[in-house]
């Protein structure tokens, strides 16, 4: 059976910015519910998934604050617009059959990965566009990404073909860069082409480091020794956490959606379509009444 993990955080806030101004007749703001609503519905259409979860953030990891305190530090604070949403966007999960977890003192990426790992024998999707878990290709899950029109499943020779490394070696490649979204600086002046040439031809950041006095151009030779540290934090910063425990196995994670919730949620949001839609799935799950006059 096929399983979607959906990276909460990154819909949460794609859903937002890509509909501005939507609100209800009370002057509530429902467009990241909207958007939410119209990425799951459509997920669901793409790959037909029995198994499926969205994984919200519940905090960061002591370990990955132990070792750069300024992890994260640079972000913004959520906008109250879409804070308020955030619940919805739970109700929005549940109504449509997916559930909604949360580990506390856990990123969604190790909770996303950790459930990765514990798939047996099913065909694995994760919805994101977090270039922390581009790693997974490498282990058979496929990158779910909506296009315009279709959408993208990215394994390894598309994540190859858009970072210049093999999946396994996104990370590797992390190490060098760093990632200003996450507020952990790579070596100065060093971009992704560089350091995917490099780690073409090196393996590894470390091996990088150890070919720090031969490598080119010739001017990165000192700054690759004087960023050593910088690196083997960064590689021990992107390793994602395979091993937490899941708050909800595997096979619990069937998709039932309630399309009588899904109206009664439709029509508080004013989602004008979309309850429609859902009275129309409520109205076939009822039993035909039998004509008694048998015309």
């Amino acid at each position: 059976m096929s399983l979607v993990l959906v990276d909460g955080h990154y819909y949460a806030y794609r859903s937002f910015y890509a509909i501005a101004n939507l609100t209800n007749s009370k002057g509530e703001p429902t467009n990241a519910a909207f958007g939410f609503a119209s990425a799951l519905l459509r997920m669901a259409q793409d790959l037909q998934p029995k198994l499926g979860a969205v994984i919200f953030d519940g905090g960061i990891p002591q370990e990955r604050m132990e070792t750069h305190p300024e992890y994260k530090a640079n972000r913004k604070e959520t906008p109250e617009a879409l804070e308020k949403q955030i619940p919805l966007l739970y109700e929005v999960a549940q109504a449509l059959g997916w559930k909604t977890i949360s580990v506390e003192g856990e990123e969604a990426d190790d909770v996303i990965a950790s459930y990765t790992a514990a798939v047996d024998g099913n065909t694995c999707f994760v919805a994101t566009n977090d270039k922390d878990l581009m790693v997974l290709a490498a282990r058979g899950v496929r990158i779910y990404q909506p296009k315009s029109e279709g959408y993208e499943l990215l394994g390894p020779p598309e994540v190859e073909a858009k970072w210049g490394v093999p999946p396994e070696k996104v990370p590797e490649l992390l190490a060098l860069t760093g990632d200003a979204s996450d507020n952990f600086p790579g070596i100065a002046g060093v971009g992704p082409k560089t350091a995917a040439k490099w780690i073409l031809e090196h393996g590894t950041a470390e091996g990088v480091l150890a070919a720090a006095e031969r490598i080119k151009p010739e001017r990165f030779r000192p700054i690759l020794k004087d960023s050593a540290e910088i690196v083997r934090r960064n590689r021990k910063m992107v390793e994602l956490r395979t091993k937490i425990p899941l708050p909800v196995p595997v096979e619990q994670l069937l998709l039932q959606p309630d399309p009588a919730r899904q109206v009664e949620l439709f029509r508080r949001l004013e989602f004008k379509r979309f309850t429609r839609e859902a009275e129309a799935r409520l109205a076939q799950m009822r039993p035909q009444q039998p004509d008694l006059f048998g015309g």
